[in-house]
């Protein structure tokens, strides 16, 4: 469901609440009525908060696999959404954008655009698990052949 439209649901369904408690009840009718929206905007802050708080835990942008956020993924998810499936928070891309970052530890990576909210579109970006321990090795290997190419140069001179 798309955010312009629940605001308006949600704007019919709390002057309903208003109208139907004034008239069943008069003041004590309207009295209830404000009372179990507040408790509902309650219910849905201290929501908000707890996921919020769950995410704070895990390192910023990182997540258990990049694979299984994707197919868990669905066009028009809100944020909260994608917090629950991640468990983390995302990396900004840029300042300015909706693109947010998320990377698992085998170097894979997502990147998911919102569009008011919710999910408009990803691209994920996968490396072979054994290329990804290449590049993990090739730096020791790297430093190892400068050495010796210095140490036959040094001997050459």
């Amino acid at each position: 469901m798309k955010v312009p439209f629940q605001r308006t649901i949600n704007a019919v369904l709390a002057a309903s609440a208003l109208l139907a408690g004034w008239w069943a009840f008069r003041w004590a009718g309207l009295v209830l009525a404000i009372t179990l929206m507040a408790f509902w905007s309650i219910l849905q802050f201290n929501r908000a908060s707890r996921q919020l708080r769950n995410v704070a835990d895990r390192p910023k942008g990182m997540v258990d696999s990049v694979v299984t956020l994707q197919s868990k993924l669905a066009h028009g998810m809100l944020m909260a959404d994608v917090l629950a499936i991640s468990n983390s928070l995302g990396q900004r891309v840029n300042e300015r954008g909706n693109d947010w970052l998320w990377r698992d530890s085998y170097g894979n990576q997502i990147v998911v655009t919102f569009r008011r909210g919710s999910v408009e579109r990803w691209s994920a970006t996968r490396t072979d698990g054994q290329n990804a321990a290449q590049i993990v090795t090739r730096p020791a290997v790297m430093q190892d052949t400068v050495r010796s190419t210095n140490h036959a140069s040094v001997a050459a001179a």
